[in-house]
């Protein structure tokens, strides 16, 4: 059975690429081949554009002036503009990207590898992951890497000068600029110490979580008992600045410093910030049914899930019965002009989207998921429009490598250029400046031009009309008459 299928396979290709050169369509400004949804070739010469369809939306492939693309799906797509290149795998975990500059590959969780295709005045620091394995050099050229969670090294990471870890969370030292800490069972065990003795009283302390905690690093002192019922924080800095936070949870909390003062009985419930300068002032009771906000540059109110609102000097954002409808208002302010952008969202996911430039429409955007998205634009005038809109959000590798897989009707318009797909290609529409082109799979083509007015049957199998003002009759695939 294998063998029959993989013969009748190759046969199905050696028949499209003979049958391609002899029988595929061709005028002045474009060449067609047909054979859906097995096979599909499109050459615009006024475009200078091309397009290549297999399996339906599974293989595709497209050039234009400032694009090719090449789309395997659902596995991988690919994307080369004359700025860079993408590759889109696994999405939308797995991406390579490469431009001038350097290259990028990333499959989360697992892989964060960037290459410097330059030699900059300084060292730079590389870092790889192909977890659980991971390496790196910094700047100064030292080495380190592991195998998590077994043992492993790592420097200038997470805020810290070197990360030592062996068969973790059993065993793990950090060091930082001053101290250095040693956990055991990690969160439970934890001691700091200083790396030099004149330091030793500013960097002391220890932990047995959750009973007791004790730790000052230098401005900073910690403590806890029977974390997190009672946790205190204070902070005396060097410029006479002070913060303290008490928290006896989840009764009362209190949060203070030279910038703002936070209160907060019975969490989450009841909140209360101020600042000293009166600039800001915010009142929950009780959260999240009861918000006020009132500031030098903020205004708002909330009675959740009625209504509420933030406004502020460049934003305006609200909603009205929470989830079911929420409005943002922006400006913008980019390259010298300024953009006034409104959100109207629907149950998160639909939405209607609109950027002014003064009283000028330059962009809109509705989306009714998961029924139909339509996006258009300005200069250059691009409308796109399809259905279903599965997706129910914008990644690119997503759309991409799934989104066609998903699209039963489609429409996309881009100056004099329109295109319009059914059913991934059986109907397809095309028209450019007053050239059309209508398609039903093999079966039918319709070609409508200045010149030109042709109707074809199975790709040629019974032809008549006119091509560049010329007579053409086609009967069992040969012209009769041209």
């Amino acid at each position: 059975m294998y063998k029959i299928l993989k013969i009748s396979t190759l046969l199905i290709f050696i028949l499209i690429f003979v049958c391609f050169p002899l029988y595929a369509y061709e005028d002045l400004q474009e060449k067609r081949f047909n054979l859906w949804p097995i096979f599909f070739f499109s050459q615009n010469y006024e475009l200078n554009s091309t397009r290549v369809e297999a399996l339906g939306p599974l293989y595709q492939k497209t050039s234009f002036s400032k694009e090719n693309a090449t789309s395997i799906r659902p596995i991988t797509s690919k994307v080369v503009t004359p700025e860079a290149k993408k590759i889109f795998f696994i999405s939308p975990l797995g991406i390579y990207q490469s431009d001038s500059q350097s290259s990028t590959l990333k499959i989360v969780p697992i892989i964060n590898k960037t290459w410097y295709k330059y030699s900059p005045e300084e060292p730079e620091e590389t870092q790889f992951t192909f977890f659980p394995f991971f390496t790196g050099k910094t700047s100064s050229n030292e080495t380190y890497g592991g195998f998590f969670p077994f043992y492993g090294k790592i420097k200038n990471r997470f805020g810290a000068d070197e990360i030592t870890f062996f068969l973790w969370p059993l065993y793990s030292k950090t060091k930082y600029e001053e101290y250095t800490a040693y956990n055991i069972l990690w969160p439970f065990v934890r001691t700091i110490s200083a790396n030099q003795e004149q330091n030793r009283s500013l960097y002391q302390g220890f932990k047995i979580w959750p009973f007791y905690g004790n730790f000052r690093e230098e401005e900073q002192e910690r403590k806890f008992i029977l974390w997190p019922f009672y946790i205190k924080e204070i902070i005396h800095s060097s410029e006479g600045d002070s913060s303290e936070k008490l928290i006896i949870f989840p009764f009362y909390i209190r949060e203070k410093n030279e910038d703002f003062e936070k209160k907060i009985i019975l969490w989450p419930f009841f909140q209360k910030i101020t600042t000293p300068d009166n600039s800001y002032y915010q009142l929950d009771a009780p959260w999240p049914f009861f918000r006020k906000i009132q500031g030098k540059e903020i205004e708002g109110k909330r009675f959740w899930p009625l209504y509420g609102y933030v406004k502020k000097e460049d934003t305006f954002d609200s909603f009205v019965l929470w989830p079911l409808y929420f409005y943002q208002k922006t400006y913008i302010s980019y390259k010298g002009k300024t953009y006034r952008e409104e959100i109207h969202r629907f149950l998160i996911l639909s939405k209607a989207q609109k950027t002014w430039e003064g009283n000028q429409t330059v962009a809109r955007e509705v989306k009714i998921w998961p029924l139909f998205h339509t996006i258009s634009q300005g200069s250059p005038e691009v409308k796109i429009w399809y259905f279903p809109a599965i997706l129910p959000i914008f990644d690119e590798g997503l759309e991409r490598n799934y989104g066609p897989l998903l699209k039963l009707m489609e429409y996309y318009k881009k100056e004099e250029y329109v295109m319009f797909k059914l059913l991934w290609g059986l109907y397809r529409y095309e028209r450019y400046k007053n050239r059309k082109v209508q398609e039903i799979g093999p079966i039918l083509r319709i070609v409508d031009g200045e010149k030109t007015g042709y109707v074809e049957i199975l790709e040629g199998l019974f032809g008549i009309g006119q091509k560049d003002g010329s007579a053409v009759l086609k009967i069992f695939y040969i012209p009769i008459k041209e």
